[in-house]
């Protein structure tokens, strides 16, 4: 059966379309912005905004899995994220709805407990409108999940970066590989319950949230921030980092 995957010409979205092309998974990839290389052998590229309810359904006819990546990745004026982050999460999940699509796996953010001081047990505090629109985006997915046929995974992204690049990324950082291999074991493997949360992280022994849902998943990073060696101390004092230091845009 075909993937569907939301955002697909972004950073994250365009690493993940090879790779699981290259395990022979059938794609089809959806974004406003064509790709800037040819797409991965097997397929197809979608032109769509998520604004546009109809072309997401259209999109996510036929198709088994729902891997939902698009939307604003940086702060941005509030309507900015109800109009592209929220608005956008409720399109998809009617979509994979009406279209019965088993599984939706939402990629959420660490930020939505970047204001919980470092070193304190985590909680949802939002480190800003970006963050809040994860929160709400999370929300939506327990609430289809209870409320319809579908189930849904939360994946709360840490730093995802080729290589860790500042102190924080002890804790947070996010192999390429890894993201591969949380992403597909979100959308395959059998779940505990309708709706999962878990965090994002490579193998790091500095990490700041827990681990809950990695058996569930059998998700095993390859990847760890130790074995970047950075002696640099942590200034941060909130785990969202820049984002939680940042007044909010007008």
């Amino acid at each position: 059966m075909t993937w569907l995957i939301t955002g697909a010409t972004g950073t994250i979205g365009t690493r993940l379309a090879a790779d699981l092309a290259a395990r022979g998974i059938a794609l089809r990839l959806l974004d406003r912005q064509p790709p800037e290389n040819e797409p991965p052998p097997g397929t197809e590229f979608v032109p769509a905004d998520l604004g546009d309810q109809a072309a997401v359904e259209q999109a996510a006819a036929g198709t088994s899995v729902v891997i939902h990546l698009a939307g604003v990745t940086q702060e941005a004026p509030f309507a900015e994220m109800v109009q592209h982050n929220i608005i956008g999460t409720h399109h998809v999940l009617e979509a994979a709805r009406h279209r019965r699509v088993p599984r939706v796996v939402l990629a959420s953010s660490h930020h939505v407990t970047g204001m919980t001081p470092v070193g304190a047990s985590t909680s949802i505090a939002p480190d800003s409108f970006y963050a809040v629109s994860k929160v709400t985006l999370e929300s939506l997915g327990y609430l289809y999940a209870h409320k319809t046929d579908l189930q849904v995974v939360a994946v709360r992204i840490g730093s995802y970066r080729s290589r860790p690049s500042e102190p924080r990324h002890r804790a947070t950082w996010l192999s390429p590989r890894d993201t591969t291999t949380l992403l597909y074991a979100a959308a395959t493997r059998p779940l505990p319950s309708r709706f999962l949360t878990v965090y994002g992280t490579s193998d790091n022994s500095e990490s700041w949230w827990p681990r809950t849902g990695w058996d569930a998943l059998d998700y095993r990073p390859a990847d760890s921030a130790d074995e970047h060696h950075d002696p640099a101390p942590l200034t941060d004092h909130f785990m969202g980092g820049a984002f939680a230091d940042h007044e909010l845009p007008t």
